[in-house]
């Protein structure tokens, strides 16, 4: 049978097709479920090698045919045997209509009895092992919990612990690998005659925030098997919001401070009022100064002044490359600049689109692993009844 037509006769209330929906997401439990329907009453026997855990099987269950919405049932009746057994281990009985089941389990199950069930209720013999699919997660018991243990507390002291020392470790790595390829291209890729204007330009060593971002991102998604699983996500993604912007702006900032340096020692000023006049020129260029106008400044202008006699005039190279192309294509220099701001934002805007792809994909892989090593169901198994 087609996957959508067991969905749409599910819904209708088809006992066969809720057996096979409900069967598919418990096979790797090792439990199976029979089904009858009486009106509106839906009975599930479930079975297993070991005793089935009734506050997951209710959750899972009454969750279930919400799902599904399938509200030609209104009371179901669930039941737990071994095996092979003949006496029920336990059995619940829920109203689906009734409020106060929507999101909560009964507090006292049902006791065990030691008798078989009652007439009353249909077919409540031991299955025949039905067929099918996909597991979902436990859903937390509801019975009364008791209060936590000073051993318990440890635990979750030293897992809150674990959680931030990696993602702290992942961080720290992250911003050093991106630390060093910023200052290797400063001091030395750029460095080189003419090559290393062209490389600038294009900002060639924002390549390696596929590395930067891939450590991060794994490392804060791994760190979450320590921690609620939505607890951990929520966490660990607003901190990534918070470091993309500022582990890109470590190249600006690292050249805005190089050139700060370099030209006060070139005019014997003090830092201070090297940053002063700097930001003068920032300010006639662009209208803006600091960081923020001198990022600005190199999206339009390649060259940047190492001394005061330049601040009115073009570096020889880019004032040279500036009448080439206007001699043989006949390009303004205003349009040239235009062309170079345009083309710039364009690469920037790779890289920011690559960062955050990078950053996102390794996040989740990061998780993944997490669900992993947590022995936890990753979230599309969640989800009572697999949709088509």
């Amino acid at each position: 049978m087609v996957r959508s037509e067991i969905f749409t006769q599910a819904r209708q209330g088809h006992p066969e097709a809720l057996a096979a929906l409900m069967n598919h997401s418990l096979q790797t439990k090792g439990i199976t479920v029979n089904v009858s329907v009486q009106g509106q009453s839906l009975v599930a026997i479930a079975t297993g090698q070991t005793a089935p855990d009734q506050a997951f099987m209710v959750n899972f269950i009454c969750r279930g045919l919400r799902k599904l919405e399938a509200n030609s049932i209104r009371k179901v009746t669930i039941v737990g045997y071994l095996n092979g057994g003949t006496l029920p281990l336990w059995r619940e009985t829920i109203h689906l209509d009734a409020p106060a089941s929507r999101d909560l389990l009964p507090l006292e199950p049902a006791p065990l009895t030691a008798t078989p069930l009652t007439p009353a209720t249909p077919s409540l013999t031991p299955p025949p092992t039905p067929r099918l699919p996909q597991s979902l997660t436990p859903v937390s018991s509801r019975r009364r919990r008791q209060p936590p243990t000073f051993v318990s507390r440890l635990r979750l002291l030293a897992r809150v612990l674990l959680f931030l020392l990696l993602g702290g470790i992942s961080i720290a790595v992250a911003s050093l690998v991106k630390l060093l390829t910023v200052l290797l291209a400063e001091n030395s890729i750029y460095s080189i005659n003419l090559l290393g204007d062209l490389l600038r330009g294009i900002e060639v060593i924002e390549v390696f925030n596929v590395l930067v971002f891939a450590i991060l991102g794994l490392g804060l998604g791994v760190a979450t098997a320590f921690i609620p699983r939505y607890l951990g996500i929520r966490l660990n993604a607003l901190v990534i919001i918070l470091l993309l912007p500022t582990l890109l702006s470590f190249g600006t900032i690292i050249r805005y401070d190089n050139w700060i340096n370099e030209f006060a020692a070139n005019e014997s000023l003090s830092v201070t009022e090297s940053r002063l006049k700097t930001d003068r020129y920032l300010y006639e260029r662009i209208e803006e100064t600091g960081i923020w106008g001198f990022y600005l400044h190199t999206a339009r202008y390649p060259s940047l002044p190492l001394y005061v006699r330049q601040f009115e005039e073009l570096d020889p190279l880019e004032s040279e490359a500036m009448s080439r192309v206007q001699g043989s294509v006949g390009i303004h220099p205003d349009d040239l600049s235009m062309l170079f701001s345009i083309c710039m934002w364009g690469i920037r805007g790779f890289y920011f689109l690559v960062s955050v792809i990078t950053v996102i994909g390794h996040f989740g892989q990061g998780i993944e692993l997490a669900d992993r090593l947590s022995g936890r169901i990753p979230p599309l198994l969640e989800e009572p009844f697999d949709r088509p």
